[in-house]
């Protein structure tokens, strides 16, 4: 508060505000000059009619959603014709089933069981696939949540989103949201990732 201020008000700045004080222009909450009939001071927010502070908001932590990943495992009739057009038939009826990926290795092929800490896709099961080798390809987890593909030296090669150019043989390839794998003779796997 400056000296002409406390003369005007009779109030001296090194005094709190009285009750004097607080029908004046000064805030009863710091002191400052306000503008009369104003609904709370400038300066530090204070109220005038409910004598508050107003309180700072909540700040709540940002979370990251959660990243999973899952294969729409199905058929692909054009991926069959392209790589056997001597008419490779599958069984008819074929329905699209979801297979949530949940480990950090996930072997794709025709295997029985499920021993062992890596997930399983066994084709022969889900497509009825004849084409597929034992351990046609590998889903690997990076350390940034997303997969890497392997091809393990299957017989029919394994496709990335192309129905005639093979990856190469144990080299990993990132993947990506909508990438499609095709293995054996029409199996198709749509990999996606969904956030929780």
């Amino acid at each position: 508060m400056t000296a002409w201020m406390a003369q005007a008000t009779g109030v001296r700045p090194d005094e709190p505000a009285s009750e004097g004080a607080r029908g004046s222009n000064f805030c009863p909450n710091c002191r400052t000059c306000g503008c009369p009939g104003a609904r709370y001071c400038l300066q530090c927010r204070y109220e005038f009619a409910t004598g508050r502070l107003p309180r700072p908001p909540a700040l709540v932590p940002l979370r990251r959603p959660a990243t999973q990943w899952e294969a729409h495992v199905d058929a692909d009739d054009d991926y069959a014709r392209a790589c056997h057009p001597d008419g490779v038939h599958r069984q008819p009826g074929l329905r699209t089933q979801i297979v949530l990926l949940h480990a950090n290795t996930i072997v794709i092929g025709r295997m029985a069981g499920s021993d062992g800490p890596d997930q399983r896709i066994n084709l022969l099961t889900l497509t009825g696939d004849p084409g597929v080798s034992k351990v046609h390809a590998i889903l690997r987890k990076g350390s940034d949540g997303a997969y890497r593909l392997l091809d393990r030296g299957s017989l029919n090669g394994t496709h990335l989103n192309s129905h005639t150019a093979r990856i190469a043989r144990e080299r990993p390839i990132p993947l990506r949201d909508g990438d499609r794998i095709f293995v054996g003779a029409w199996s198709r796997l749509t990999i996606r990732r969904i956030a929780h």
